[in-house]
Parts: structure tokens; C-alpha cells; sequence
């Protein structure tokens, strides 16, 4: 479900400095050169409420010498070039910074690395996955540990990747929000809530009315209907985990029919740099571009235009 209340910290821009910055506009300025963050500077406490058209200021707030009423639209943009860094405009005005992670005061702001993609096909860490011992925690899975899968028994999980996405970048990059599928819709046991990108196999007649198969995996995303399917905006931080096994595989999770992570090109792009470093320490490249799907990949594009619905 959506969040209809979401609070985080923002610093407002008469705390910034831009050195040597020449370019017109925040967001130009701020992609021209690294801001530094004043000693003593406050964070500032920002809550948007839920509106049917986007996110709105949902009390009233003071910032650099400017009090922003409740009811103006809020929107977080990434800034160019500097990772895990956001303009946030209310009422179309650059009015704050925000961050997916600590700054700290009297330093300029270093840029985490290549921004992150929205393409990610992962399990939020509370999704329950079937295993011989019984269901087991995503987040609580490591590489060795043993799961069942559909049709090839049990089978141990090869790498296990992991990554946080907090409430700000939910509000920048909308292709992160989660996917949540209702009790029972996919044959799911309780609520499941998976990455867009994340494929879900189907098996029914829509597998041969719309693709002339009797199994295709389908992303998450495209099965969207926003009645039992929808795209929900967290409230708070959440933990995708990526489930890697040695062949691509069809997993249980929360009794729901869903593929092991497939490292094709679509899957791979979906990795940040140091998620790719990290598999390529247990995978050559090689090898990962040689691994076959285990059903046929329907793509979302192909899925939506011919109205695919749970």
C-alpha cells in the first residue's frame, strides 16, 4: 500500500555554498561543482502527504527566510553528476537539498559513485522464500544457502546482492517503487512486494492467448492494474535483496511463482557498478552471458500493450 504520509530531512539552500559555480539556476549550479555544507548547518524536517496528482507539502515549513505552505507541490530531482544528491522545488522553486546518505558539515558533498539504475530485479528483504527448512526471510539469505525451486529441487543460492533505497530516491526515481501484489493474486500466500523489474511466471491461459506458450515470465510492472497490483510509494528505507542461484530458476516466494535473478543484459543493467564487481567475483561475464531463461521473457513494453492482467 502507498504511503500517505512520508517525512525526511532536507537542508535548506542558504546553507550551501557553491564555489566557483557561474551557471544560472540551482540545478545547473549545482551540476557545475561539488556544494559544501556549512558548519552548523540544520537539518530541516520535510513531510509530504499523498495527493492524487503527486506528492504536496503537508505542513508548513521555513526555509532560508521563506515559510512554504501546506499544499504545495513537492518535486525531488536527482542532481547531474552527483550521486545520491536531490533538488528538492516546492511550488515549482528550488528551496532544499536532500540526501540518500550523511553529509557532513564543513565538507563538499562526494558523489557515492555512478547513479543508481531503476531496472533492478530483487525481492524486498521481508518477502518469505520457500526453502527445505520451511520459508526463510530474503534479507536473511546468504550465497551456500539452499532453496527450493520448481521442477529442479533444492538448490543453493550462488550470490545474494543487496541494496537499500531510502524515501527521497523513491521520490526521484519512481521506476524503484516497489510493486506490491495483493494476497492471493499470483497465488500468493500474503501480501508480496517485489522490485518492477522483478518477473513473475505465468502459467494460465494468458500464457497462450497472448504469447502462444504455456509458461512466460513477466515483470512485476507489467502485471500493474492498480486494483490488486499496484506501485506503492514506501514510507520508509527499504532492502531489495537479489537471489542468484547456478541456473536461472523459478523460486517460491511467499508461495508466489517468481525467477531467480537472470543475468542476462536486461538483468545486469539493472546492477549498480559495485553489485556488478561483486557477482563478477563469483561469475566470469563470460559465463553469465551464456546462461539460457528458464521460461520465455515476455517484455514489459509487449506485456502492457496487449493489456496483460492478473
Amino acid at each position: 500500500m502507498s504511503a500517505e504520509r512520508i517525512t525526511f530531512g532536507v537542508y535548506a539552500l542558504d546553507q550551501v555554498l557553491l564555489p566557483n559555480a557561474t551557471a544560472k539556476g540551482w540545478a545547473a549550479r549545482l551540476a557545475e561543482t561539488a556544494p559544501t555544507l556549512v558548519a552548523g548547518a540544520l537539518l530541516y524536517c520535510l513531510t509530504l502527504v499523498a495527493e492524487s496528482e503527486g506528492m504536496v507539502l503537508g505542513e508548513a515549513v521555513s526555509l532560508a527566510g521563506t515559510v512554504w505552505l501546506p499544499g504545495l507541490r513537492v518535486a525531488v530531482e536527482p542532481v547531474a553528476g552527483l550521486s545520491g544528491l536531490f533538488l528538492v522545488r516546492i511550488g515549482g522553486k528550488a528551496a532544499a537539498l536532500a540526501t540518500a546518505t550523511p553529509w557532513a558539515e564543513g565538507t563538499a558533498w562526494q558523489a557515492e559513485g555512478p547513479e543508481m539504475p531503476e531496472a533492478l530485479a530483487a525481492y524486498a528483504a521481508g518477502t518469505l522464500i520457500d526453502t527445505p527448512d520451511g520459508p526463510r526471510a530474503a534479507g536473511d539469505l546468504v550465497a551456500g544457502d539452499v532453496v527450493t525451486t520448481l521442477g529442479n529441487g533444492s538448490r543453493p543460492l550462488r550470490w545474494v546482492g543487496r541494496r537499500q533505497v531510502t524515501p527521497v530516491e523513491f521520490l526521484a526515481r519512481p521506476g524503484l517503487r516497489p510493486v506490491g501484489f495483493a494476497p492471493g493474486t499470483v497465488d500468493n500466500d500474503r501480501a508480496l512486494l517485489v522490485s518492477p523489474g522483478q518477473r513473475m511466471l505465468i502459467d494460465d491461459w494468458r500464457a497462450a492467448v497472448y504469447f502462444g506458450e504455456d509458461q512466460v515470465l513477466v515483470s512485476a510492472l507489467a502485471l500493474v492494474d492498480d486494483q490488486a497490483v499496484r506501485q506503492v510509494l514506501p514510507a520508509s528505507a527499504l532492502d531489495y535483496v537479489v537471489l542468484l542461484c547456478d541456473r536461472h530458476e523459478i523460486l517460491l516466494a511467499e508461495g508466489a511463482r517468481s525467477e531467480s535473478f537472470h543475468p542476462g543484459e536486461s538483468g545486469q543493467a539493472g546492477l549498480a557498478p559495485v553489485e556488478r564487481a561483486a557477482l563478477a567475483v563469483v561469475l566470469p561475464e563470460a559465463e553469465l552471458g551464456r546462461r539460457r531463461a528458464a521460461f520465455p521473457i515476455v517484455h514489459t513494453a509487449e506485456a502492457r500493450a496487449l493489456r496483460l492482467r492478473v
